[in-house]
């Protein structure tokens, strides 16, 4: 079971991936805990940078461990940040409005600025299981964004959102590939 906030960050140009950043902002999950994790990976000609960041690193790990278990089940969620040790981070919004969504995250090593802009309608989704997990109803409220930007030590990465294909085909209609899903509750039904 878990309540949060999930925002995820996805650019690609006409190459492939450049950049994936994702946010959980945790009220409740079973075995992890309330607090922030963020994971970031960027795609590069060396090969991929991947890094998890939690409030506190006992958060992070516990969230890494759950992801890889997630992943393991057959879940769809991305494989990134689940080997490297975690770093402690603060994790923050900024001052935002109803058009804009912004992010900082700050390490001993790292800054990272995500910002998401120009939302798409909003759309509430309530998937009862088996439709995202065989044993979880899921129930959150989706917003698709058009613009989206990430800077990584001053840096903007490149690539755009683009319409990604899995939520096309779970939402039956194009859908950004960045994206919120604000107040995602899943129960488990078994």
């Amino acid at each position: 079971m878990h309540s949060m906030d999930h925002l995820v960050l996805d650019l690609a140009n006409h190459i492939g991936p450049t950049a994936y950043f994702t946010i959980y902002s945790l009220g409740l999950m079973r075995g992890v805990g309330p607090g922030r994790v963020a994971l970031l990976r960027l795609e590069n000609q060396g090969g991929a940078v991947e890094r998890c960041f939690g409030e506190t690193v006992g958060l992070a790990a516990r969230m890494q461990e759950r992801l890889r278990a997630m992943r393991s089940e057959g879940g769809s969620v991305p494989a990134l940040g689940g080997d490297d040790a975690p770093a402690q981070a603060t994790i923050r919004r900024l001052p935002s409005s109803n058009e804009t969504e912004q992010w900082l995250i700050r390490s001993d090593d790292y800054e990272i600025v995500a910002s998401w802009s120009d939302p798409e309608p909003a759309l509430w989704l309530s998937a009862p299981a088996p439709a995202f997990h065989p044993t979880r109803d899921y129930v959150t409220t989706m917003v698709g964004y058009r613009h989206a930007e990430l800077v990584v030590d001053g840096t903007r990465m490149t690539g755009k959102p683009y319409v990604h294909e899995l939520w096309q085909q779970r939402l039956g209609r194009p859908f950004s590939s960045c994206h919120a899903a604000l107040a995602e509750t899943a129960i488990d039904t078994s």
